[in-house]
């Protein structure tokens, strides 16, 4: 879950074609073959370890170190990541734009890391630093290799180079989506096709026998969180503690999550290669084409349909841009027309069926966020209301929970 104006990575786009314009010289992207134009240059006994900078095995620059933005600030910050550029980027060394055109941009809104635009002269690229306490929340690893994979599909993001809390990443013309877009019956309608297009990844990146659902594993994962530290943290501030006290019962929550996976493991629904976090700032809308793409990978993993749908539309439901962010809107949840329109442009031939699957693994998107913002209210330093959030989201899964248990009975 993330809600950002402009987001960090480089859309998912057709399997027929990938955007080749952005790598012509009239483009603002960075040129790929051109960050590393010097490191291809270098004699192999010398293209790993120069300056501190590592050339993995993919071929992308590593350099060993990190940004700390809780030291760093202004023009001290703009300084480091100058420096970083040039260590990831040797070719810049020449370049007037580096020192006398170098522009440093925050990116407003995102809510797991900081993301920036930095823009050399007429070359832009993104640079996301990851958050405080990410490890909790993300595998870095898995997401990375989730990226290779779909380079090789030219689907996924490319990657100019990384370092130890980050990365730098493609600039692609475009905007995003906003609250009110996810309503458009054509812009849906895109929507869902471009879902169905990435679900089908699974088939040439088919998962492992008995490989556990993404869901499941990062539910389980932050409750073992809750346990051990992140509640003692969150009622470290009295107000907390107080809500807690009232509205947060671990031993029942853990019973509810056992409920759940107990009524959800039931259904036979497919396995796909899911991206678990469609909000409308994890869309963009590609400059001059209209094209619709999905971005941002850090959740994506292997998930049933109805649950990857099921989180969209729970989604229409937040406006991260609005006076309350935080707070869901009941009423926004897309209407039963709205669902079909959205699922016969997914699957025409299997609307009753996920109709089914979304409704029931609804719950489980509100567990699944539920955890993940206790987690973030115990660490993350961005201005979002995370604990309310949370809660709300815990309450939602309750009542949803309880109803569909009796509806089974």
């Amino acid at each position: 879950m993330s809600a950002t104006t402009d987001r960090t990575q480089r859309p998912l786009l057709s399997k027929s074609k990938k955007l080749n314009s952005l790598h012509s010289k009239s483009s603002p992207a960075l040129n790929f073959d051109e960050s590393h134009s010097l490191v291809s240059l270098l004699p192999l006994s010398k293209q790993h370890v120069t300056n501190s900078l590592v050339v993995v095995q993919s071929g992308i620059p590593h350099c060993k170190c990190t940004i700390d933005l809780r030291a760093l600030k202004g023009e001290k910050l703009i300084q480091e990541i100058r420096k970083l550029v040039l260590s990831l980027f040797p070719s810049f060394a020449s370049s007037h734009s580096l020192k006398h055109e170098f522009k440093l941009d925050r990116v407003s809104g995102a809510m797991t890391n900081a993301v920036y635009f930095v823009t050399i002269g007429s070359k832009r690229m993104l640079l996301r630093i990851y958050g405080i306490g990410c490890e909790q929340i993300l595998d870095r690893d898995k997401e990375l290799d989730w990226l290779s994979r779909l380079s090789r599909l030219n689907i996924g993001p490319s990657l100019l180079g990384t370092f130890d809390n980050g990365r730098f990443e493609e600039y692609l013309e475009s905007t995003t989506l906003t609250w009110h877009d996810l309503r458009d019956p054509f812009i849906s309608a895109q929507i869902a096709s471009r879902l169905n297009q990435l679900h089908s990844i699974v088939d040439t990146f088919p998962p492992a026998e008995n490989e556990p659902l993404e869901v499941w594993q990062n539910i389980d994962k932050w409750y073992r969180s809750l346990e051990s530290e992140v509640l003692s943290t969150l009622k470290k501030n009295p107000v907390w503690a107080k809500m807690i006290e009232q509205s947060l019962d671990l031993s029942q929550l853990h019973k509810d999550i056992e409920t759940c996976k107990s009524i959800l493991n039931t259904l036979s629904t497919p396995t796909v290669f899911a991206h678990n976090d469609t909000q409308y700032g994890n869309i963009l809308k590609i400059e001059n084409t209209d094209e619709l793409v999905v971005i941002d990978f850090e959740y994506a993993g292997y998930n049933p349909r109805g649950y990857d749908i099921a989180n969209h539309f729970c989604e229409w439901m937040y406006d991260y841009h609005s006076s309350e962010p935080a707070k869901m809107n009941h009423k926004s949840y897309p209407t039963h027309k709205e669902q079909v329109r959205f699922l016969t442009a997914y699957d025409k031939h299997h609307v009753t069926e996920l109709l089914r699957e979304v409704e029931l693994w609804k719950m489980a998107c509100h567990l699944f966020w539920g955890l993940w913002g206790l987690v973030q209210a115990s660490q993350s330093e961005i201005d979002f209301d995370y604990f309310g959030y949370s809660l709300e989201r815990l309450s939602v899964f309750k009542q949803e929970l309880d109803a569909k248990a009796t509806q089974i009975a």
